[in-house]
């Protein structure tokens, strides 16, 4: 199990850019781990601040962007799958 996420895996892994998380540190929501290389975070606090942000329908901030993430992927597969079934349905009609 890891113990902490660098800067460019929390932008990655929460969909956030750098200044974002930049300013939950600012803000005091984030807190950076002292003492090691790099910047890093635990990876303790990340868990408890994405469970912590929990929708109306009881999905957690990462649970909701995983999930928006899969549908745009979807979106897009549907959309090549319908463009290869024009273009096949195109060459059958000769």
């Amino acid at each position: 199990m890891r113990t902490v996420f660098t800067t460019e895996e929390l932008c990655e892994r929460w969909g956030l850019s750098r200044s974002a998380i930049r300013t939950m540190e600012t803000d005091g929501k984030l807190h950076r781990l002292i003492n090691m290389p790099g910047v890093r975070y635990s990876a303790q606090e990340v868990v408890q601040l994405e469970s912590l942000d929990e929708d109306t329908k009881g999905l957690t901030a990462w649970e909701r962007h995983k999930l928006t993430q899969e549908n745009s992927e979807m979106r897009e597969e549907l959309n090549k799958l319908r463009q290869a079934m024009a273009d096949i349905a195109q060459l059958a009609r000769g």
